[in-house]
């Protein structure tokens, strides 16, 4: 039997629509390897040493009397900032969250104080007989 011109064009659409994922995929993997393979011929050239050097002669070099104090209060701003940011991405909770939240804690810290309370009771009184 037959299909219909509408289901032919329906899975012609959904097969192309596959090859180009599919090629969209592989293009991203090829762009994402060629830094990959830049940075390692990079280190081949180097003997991997770059990062080393680098660091070295950044230990070695002595910072100006008034230069030691700006990295930090730079890197201490940089931080509030993070921070600032980070908190901009909480997703905190409305005013009737809250209320039924601290109601529930201070409902279940009750229960949990009376538990506590009532064996202490029963392991004060066995104990007193003995």
């Amino acid at each position: 039997m037959a299909k219909p011109a509408r289901v032919k064009k329906k899975q012609e659409a959904s097969a192309s629509k596959k090859s180009d994922k599919a090629g969209a995929r592989r293009k991203a993997k090829e762009a994402s390897a060629k830094p990959k393979a830049k940075a390692a011929a990079a280190k081949a050239r180097t003997g991997g040493l770059r990062g080393r050097v680098a660091s070295a002669q950044q230990k070695s070099a002595k910072p100006a009397k008034g230069a030691a104090k700006a990295p930090r209060e730079r890197k201490a701003f940089k931080f509030f900032r993070e921070v600032k940011v980070e908190l901009s991405k909480v997703t905190w909770p409305t005013r009737e969250e809250l209320i039924q939240s601290t109601i529930v804690v201070v409902v279940a810290v009750l229960i949990a104080g009376i538990f506590i309370e009532i064996f202490d009771l029963i392991f004060s009184k066995l104990i007193s007989a003995l």
